[in-house]
């Protein structure tokens, strides 16, 4: 139920709240976030991590996870860190890939790594229930740079009825 026809997006419509527009999430009811850190505690451990190959894969392989469920990936930057935050169409379509190579090495080199010098983590997160807006002049980023896109009308006020849509669409697919 999108508030503009078929085929448009907010990028090429005018109404809207002053430009504002929302990402239709509740087309991926059962999206699945996940952060993936490295942090390097000292120069050894990143200059070991960049020596291990890592990084230059990394972009040229998640590419082709699209085709797997993988819908977006953003790499977010912290001093002494590397940090991707991924969209994923299901946690099911993640947990295949992970299971893969080349994921598999590289979770192997962190295992055997990990220790004084660099550490990592991942963060996962089953989303039950969410929204994303974007105010004038934002680029599409996050869920806008996958998902479809329509305008927030000022003083709407619909954050629980767009949160309840993608719980209720998620509710169809379990």
């Amino acid at each position: 139920m999108s508030d503009i026809p078929d085929g448009e997006t907010a990028a090429n419509t005018s109404s809207g709240y002053d430009g504002a527009y929302t990402a239709h999430l509740w087309e991926y009811p059962n999206l699945c976030v996940a952060l993936f850190g490295v942090q390097f505690h000292t120069p050894e451990g990143q200059r070991r991590y960049e020596a291990s190959g890592i990084p230059e894969e990394m972009n040229p392989v998640l590419q082709p996870g699209v085709a797997d469920g993988l819908l977006l990936v953003r790499p977010l930057g912290e001093e002494g860190t590397g940090l991707l935050l991924q969209y994923w169409r299901t946690y099911e379509d993640l947990d295949r890939w992970a299971r893969q190579l080349p994921h598999m090495r590289w979770w192997r080199w962190l295992l055997e790594n990990v220790g004084p010098d660099l550490s990592f983590y991942h963060e996962i997160y089953q989303v039950k229930a969410a929204e994303a807006i974007y105010e004038r002049s934002c680029r599409p980023v996050g869920p806008a740079a996958f998902a479809a896109t329509s305008p927030v009308i000022a003083g709407e006020g619909r954050s629980k009825d767009r949160q309840a849509r993608f719980v209720e669409a998620a509710a169809v697919t379990a």
